[in-house]
């Protein structure tokens, strides 16, 4: 008996794949060159050789410099390479396990996870490509703005409202609380940072995290109602 022997096709990638992957390479090089050398300094010859593509290439997959810019600041600020929309709840709660956690302690959890990436090199970097062009390019500020909003303080948000639904506090504002814990975090810290005074570490982030935590516990328990 002879055997027939099918001919399977060959598993391309599908164009949305191959777009997507385009798109990712386009984003990697630009945050190296825009990191690198600012927003004003990056050109976009620069960016197409370093991602192995045309200048015509990146245009077809970018309206302009101030949208590649934007993706980058999406990709640095969300984690998710590309992703606008933030994570649901289930997805934050697989990703961060304080984030089922109503107490101080899950409160501190979340406090750690914003100042490490607050802090972080790239953040920090990308922050000061920012303010270095400010003044020729007003818009870069509030792109940044939008994109960290979007990203970690909406994760804070997300959890502050979490927190809230489940122990009862109904009249809550979750924005509001996030805002509010945001600045008890980066208070003594973050400018210090930014301009190189001190040298960042797991130790200084804890400290500042328990203590911001303590104190945004007492507040929302005092005013629970």
């Amino acid at each position: 008996m002879v055997e027939s022997k099918v001919k399977l096709a060959p598993n391309y990638p599908s164009k949305a794949a191959m777009v997507a992957e385009k798109d990712r390479a386009i984003v990697l090089a630009a945050r190296n060159h825009f990191l690198r050398d600012g927003f004003a300094g990056a050109s976009m010859d620069g960016i197409a050789k370093s991602a192995g593509v045309s200048v015509k290439t990146i245009y077809t997959h970018f309206a302009d410099k101030h949208e590649l810019f934007s993706k980058v600041m999406i990709a640095a600020c969300t984690d998710h390479l590309l992703s606008e929309e933030l994570s649901t709840d289930e997805m934050l709660a697989q990703r961060f396990p304080w984030f089922r956690q109503a107490t101080q302690r899950g409160l501190l959890g979340a406090g750690c996870e914003y100042l490490r990436h607050l802090l972080s090199e790239e953040q920090l970097a990308l922050y000061r490509v920012v303010t270095r062009d400010a003044d020729r390019f007003p818009e870069l500020g509030r792109q940044y703005q939008k994109n960290f909003a979007r990203g970690r303080t909406g994760i804070l948000a997300a959890y502050l409202k979490s927190v809230a639904q489940k122990k009862g506090w109904a009249k809550r504002d979750a924005p509001q609380d996030a805002a509010l814990y945001e600045a008890l975090l980066r208070a003594g810290i973050y400018e210090e940072a930014l301009h190189g005074l001190i040298i960042v570490n797991s130790s200084a982030i804890e400290t500042r995290a328990r203590s911001a935590a303590k104190t945004m516990w007492k507040w929302l328990v005092a005013d629970k109602n």
